[in-house]
Order: C-alpha cells, then structure tokens, then sequence
C-alpha cells in the first residue's frame, strides 16, 4: 500500500511544478470541491482525500485507492492554491494511508504576496470496525507577508466513531505542535454524519481556531454543514453553508460530480459569502482517478 501510494505521488509532484497553480491554509478552512460544497463540512465522514485533509481516521472508512488533484481560487486575497494527493485504503486490515502536497500563493491588492508549501503523510487504521483512529504528519514551509519564513514539522491526530452504519462521528486536532502561522493554524474541529439513505449523506461540523493576526481575540469559532445527494454512480450534487469565524461573514456553498466508476470524478464546488462588508468567493475543481486494485 505505502509503495504505490509513493510511486503515485512521485508521478503526482513533478507535474504540481508544470501546471503551477497553487490549496489553501491546509485544507482547514476551504477543502477541496467535494467538502467545500458542503459548506467545509465532512470531518465526521472524512473519506477520500477528505480524510489528511479533515480528519485521517476517515481514511478506512471506505475502501478506495485514488490519486486526486485540485486547484482553488480565491478573490479575497486573490489566492491561487493546488494540492495532489494519493490515498490508498485498500490493505486487507483497512489500514489506510495518504501523501500529499499543497501549494500556496496570494497577492492582495497591497501587494503584499505570500507563499506556502506543505508536505504530509497520513496512517489510519479501524478498531473493531467501530472505532477509527488516524494521524497525519507534516512539513510546512510558509513566507509571510513581512518577509517571514515558518518552517518545521507538525501534526494532526482524528478519531471517527461509527456505532451504526447510519451515523458517524468524527473528532480532530490539527497542527497540534504549533509552527506560527496562519497558513497551517493550530485548531480542533468536530463532526456528525448521518445516512438517512444509502444515497443521502448529511453533515455538520465546527472548528476552533487559533487567530495570529487579531489583538483582540485569541480564538475563533467556525460553523459549518450541508449535504450531498448521489445520483446512482453518475453524479452527485451538494449544497451548504456556514459562519466564518475569522471574517464574521456567512456563506452558502454549492458542488456538483460526475463519476465514471471505472475511471474516475470530476468535481466542482463554490462557497459565495453573503453577509459581510467585504464578501469572499472561493471556486474550486478537481479531478480523482481510481486505481484498480488487485
């Protein structure tokens, strides 16, 4: 498993230097296209590239080995983000396990750019088929807008308890060894699952963040939820929404797939901001390949 997840991103690497557009703060705040259109939320159901992102443990929850890449847009600080990732849960014991890259850079209409990049590896493994636990550990290099570079290692932790196959409850703690710096904040976040139907998944989260840059405040509160609904194994549309603690402003967030199972999705997801003095909009896109396994 470790192997082909390391040959995939070996391949998955080289090719974030040619295409050259750049994810955002860790995938904390503004996941990938499949969580963003569900208002950020999926850390109680965490599969797929979802999982390093959110919460590892949801890595094993399904069995799935993909290689996924996703670029994101955002017109607040006008940032530019890509993350590659391959994600392998295919092991006999549902050990799970992921690497993936992100890459970022903004420039606001100061001028003032920021670069980042950041490295990570994510282990999980089922306990009893109930209980998941999972972990992730990370290398981040970030230039701050003063001129600042945060370098160093850190690392998340997540736990998913699923008590019934209808219900899923996820925990999470990320960059617990704190390296300083917003774009890989120190935070927790929570979250619940639930599957009324085999083609209906409903999700709510929060996240407690750590604020670096306010005098006032030491921490802000995110809320978040939505829900996605699978047309047979040809699409699936999500819908959500959400308060955003950092800018105090709520959003609405909307995402669409459509899935060959032989081959792979391509997915798309918006968050639009509709309170605020200063409104943000993020788009994102991806596209997931399916390994087959032998």
């Amino acid at each position: 498993m470790v192997s082909r997840t390391l040959a995939a991103l070996s391949v998955c690497v080289p090719l974030a230097a040619v295409i050259a557009p750049p994810a955002f703060a860790d995938g904390i705040l503004n996941p990938s296209p499949r969580p963003l259109g569900m208002g950020g939320a999926a850390r109680g159901f965490a599969t797929g590239d979802a999982g390093p992102q959110l919460n590892p443990s949801g890595i094993s929850l399904m069995r799935a080995y993909l290689m996924e890449g996703s670029y994101q847009y955002g017109s607040a600080l006008n940032a530019h983000d890509v993350r590659l990732s391959a994600v392998d849960s295919t092991s006999g014991f549902n050990m799970g396990g992921a690497l993936y890259y992100n890459y970022h850079r903004d420039s606001p209409a100061d001028g003032m750019k920021q670069t980042g990049h950041l490295f990570g590896g994510s282990l999980s493994f089922p306990v009893l088929d109930k209980i998941f636990l999972g972990g992730s550990a990370k290398y981040v290099r970030f230039a701050d807008a003063v001129g600042t570079t945060h370098t160093g290692f850190t690392f998340d932790a997540g736990l998913t308890l699923r008590p019934i196959p209808q219900l899923s409850i996820g925990a999470a703690g990320y960059n617990l060894l704190d390296r300083q710096t917003p774009w890989a904040p120190r935070a927790v976040g929570g979250g619940v699952a639930v599957l009324p139907l085999p083609n209906l998944i409903l999700m709510f989260d929060s996240v407690l963040e750590k604020d670096y840059v306010s005098t006032t405040r030491d921490k802000v509160m995110y809320y978040m939820g939505g829900g996605e609904f699978s047309l047979a194994t040809a699409a699936a549309i999500r819908a959500g929404g959400g308060h955003d603690g950092m800018s105090g402003n709520n959003y609405v967030s909307a995402g669409v797939s459509t899935i060959s199972a032989e081959i792979g999705a391509l997915d798309l997801g918006l968050r639009q901001d509709v309170s605020g003095q200063k409104k943000t909009t993020v788009v994102g896109i991806s596209a997931r390949l399916f390994v087959p396994t032998m």
